[in-house]
């Protein structure tokens, strides 16, 4: 008994030495190509053209070449998470590929304009099987915006002007009105 204990405190110990870390492990329930193309947001064809890694996965530049489910921006950012065991998937710089887009996976978030995509939806060897269930192919929506300015403001100070001369309007007829209301007669 005391052998026991001694030898359960020597591996706590142990385990305090070394350190430990969090684990994650990417367990995929296996899919048909008909529930992959359901489940999906969209599925595109595109090529990454920058891929940037970071502590909880990666955020990769696509260039859609057509999508399916929905019509795409011809380019658009998705989020995955580290392929290490989040299941997260590995897109390589200008290698054309098969993208199921949805869950990013291993607990990584996307803003509002980003794509997630994960091991899980993406590990299908027959892509062709999946575009097949996912319906017809549109091309991708030409930006308006200059690339790499996911922020840009454009559209937005045009709105602000829109609400200043509207502003400045009612303000106008307002003090007509009151003008006109004072007068005698």
């Amino acid at each position: 008994m005391v052998a026991l204990v001694a030898g359960l405190v020597a591996c706590a110990a142990l385990s305090a030495a070394v350190g430990t870390s969090p684990a994650c492990a990417c367990s995929c329930a296996p899919s048909s190509p008909e529930q992959i193309a359901d489940r999906a947001g969209a599925i595109i064809v595109g090529t990454p053209v920058s891929v940037k890694h970071d502590g909880l996965g990666s955020r990769n530049v696509v260039r859609v070449v057509r999508s399916y489910k929905r019509r795409m921006p011809e380019t658009i950012t998705i989020v995955s998470a580290s392929p290490a065991g989040a299941c997260g998937i590995t897109l390589t710089e200008g290698k054309t590929q098969t993208i199921v887009l949805g869950w990013p996976g291993g607990g990584v978030t996307t803003k509002g304009d980003e794509w997630g995509a994960s091991l899980c939806d993406n590990m299908s060897s027959n892509a062709a099987a999946v575009i097949a269930h996912a319906g017809p192919a549109f091309s991708p929506i030409k930006s308006t915006k200059p690339q790499g300015d996911p922020g840009s403001s454009g559209s937005s100070r045009g709105y602000v002007g829109i609400g200043v001369a509207a502003g400045a309007g009612l303000l106008l007829a307002g003090g007509t009105a009151l003008i006109l209301k004072r007068r005698p007669g």
